[in-house]
């Protein structure tokens, strides 16, 4: 899997600077590590949250690529524009977030709904020379997969760094089946540097995907890795998680968040984020529920 890149896929309130740098310096393996997605406005103001998010201080030794979520050309242009001015050479467009609250207002994968104006808000883009890079992150249809043909044609008309495709339309949210075979169609196509993202879990996962697109340059993963963190550097020949590593990555991740948040909050997102590797084991699961305390946490997840 030499020349793979391997992405951290952005989950808004778990993949947090705290996170990543736990992350880098427990496990490593990743190349990018995407932010979640700034919420763009008429007024370009960014949240805390989001100015914290994106300083290059906060993400100090790590490679970042941050994200925007908008149907206005002029918005993302502004927006680019500030990212660059914090020293990032590449920023990405978010078309595949499934939130209804997102969709309903045409933006995230919403936008696919409506190829015409997709087409004319990317001409907008790139009808100016863009400050930095710029790539994409989309799902393969709005309602059905069949729209998927449409799309690709329109992406592939626009220079991206590269384009992360989560093989899923709209519709189908995080569940229910993938379609491996729209990513293949993209690599045919040759459209510019296409990163899978879906159901990854395994290395044997990535090792089946090679097995149909040998010529792959990167994958996406996010559910797979906040169920197990040591993932990618399993995709890279490397050792999987011992039970002291994940002791200290839960441990290390709790303060952190206690540090910048409080004890409950802190609390609340170990919980959210030990469902993941507590999928499917119902037992586990009321015992997390039931968890006062960190060490009541972790003992759910790893006894």
């Amino acid at each position: 899997m030499e020349g793979l890149k391997i992405y951290f896929a952005p989950m808004e309130g778990i993949t947090d600077g705290v996170l990543r740098r736990a992350h880098r310096e427990l496990f490593g393996g990743i190349d990018v590590y995407c932010l979640p997605f700034h919420k763009l406005t008429q007024t370009g103001t960014l949240l805390s949250r989001e100015k914290r998010d994106v300083d290059p201080e906060e993400n100090r030794g790590l490679t970042v690529l941050p994200q925007a979520l908008t149907r206005d050309p002029n918005q993302l242009t502004a927006w680019m524009e500030d990212i660059a001015g914090l020293g990032y050479a590449c920023a990405d467009l978010n078309l595949g977030c499934p939130s209804p609250t997102v969709t309903k207002r045409g933006r995230g994968s919403g936008m696919l709904k409506d190829p015409g104006y997709l087409r004319a808000f990317l001409d907008a883009v790139f009808s100016r020379p863009l400050p930095i890079g710029l790539s994409v992150k989309t799902r393969i249809g709005y309602e059905n997969p069949e729209e998927w043909p449409r799309l690709l044609r329109i992406l592939a008309d626009y220079p991206f760094h590269h384009t992360a495709i989560h093989v899923r339309t709209m519709r189908e949210q995080y569940t229910g089946g993938i379609h491996p075979e729209a990513f293949e169609e993209a690599v045919q196509q040759g459209i510019t540097q296409p990163v899978y993202n879906g159901d990854l879990r395994s290395p044997e996962d990535v090792r089946s995907l090679l097995s149909r697109c040998p010529d792959l340059s990167g994958i996406m993963i996010g559910r797979g890795l906040l169920a197990n963190p040591a993932l990618a550097r399993q995709i890279r020949g490397g050792a999987e998680a011992s039970e002291a590593e994940l002791e200290t990555w839960y441990s290390t991740l709790y303060e952190g968040w206690k540090d910048r948040f409080g004890a409950a909050i802190a609390l609340g997102r170990i919980k959210k984020l030990m469902t993941w590797p507590s999928e499917g084991d119902i037992k586990r699961k009321r015992l997390l529920r039931r968890a006062a305390e960190i060490d009541e946490c972790i003992r759910a997840v790893l006894n």
